[in-house]
């Protein structure tokens, strides 16, 4: 799969491309409508105040949307990349001797999760500041 000479034989026996297809397209729809509802909600916090970026119930709804992108990136990513990165294609030095899959998966969930932090310490800074100000 990696390299050109490599000889492994591989068929695809087991996936239906069509119901693949269907499920690939819904999630994708649903994905967007999900999105287009996160983009939202603060938004609609000008109207409904429980909404309001600075509740803790927003920080609850980001908190609880942060852990299902990266369950998501686990469950779905993560099984193709054992399967991928323990080929018997691949060569043993270093792909064999490091367990990067788990390396990788680890440093993503933390990334994300600093990134997380950091956002919502900028924005509780920004706040504090705005108040101060008036």
């Amino acid at each position: 799969m990696v390299f050109g000479d490599c000889t492994c034989e591989y068929e695809d026996t087991k996936h239906n491309k069509e119901t693949a297809l269907k499920y690939k397209l819904g999630s994708i729809a649903s994905i967007l409508v999900a999105g287009v509802v996160g983009v939202s909600l603060p938004l609609l916090g000008k109207k409904i105040p429980i909404l309001r970026p600075k509740n803790d119930i927003f920080f609850m709804i980001k908190a609880f949307a942060a852990g299902v992108i990266l369950a998501t990136g686990f469950i779905h990513i993560l099984p193709d990349a054992f399967d991928n990165l323990t080929s018997r294609c691949l060569k043993e030095n270093p792909w064999g001797n490091f367990p990067f899959i788990g390396f990788v998966a680890m440093l993503s969930a933390i990334g994300t999760l600093m990134v997380d932090s950091l956002a919502t310490g900028g924005y509780q800074r920004s706040n504090i500041k705005s108040k101060q100000v008036k």
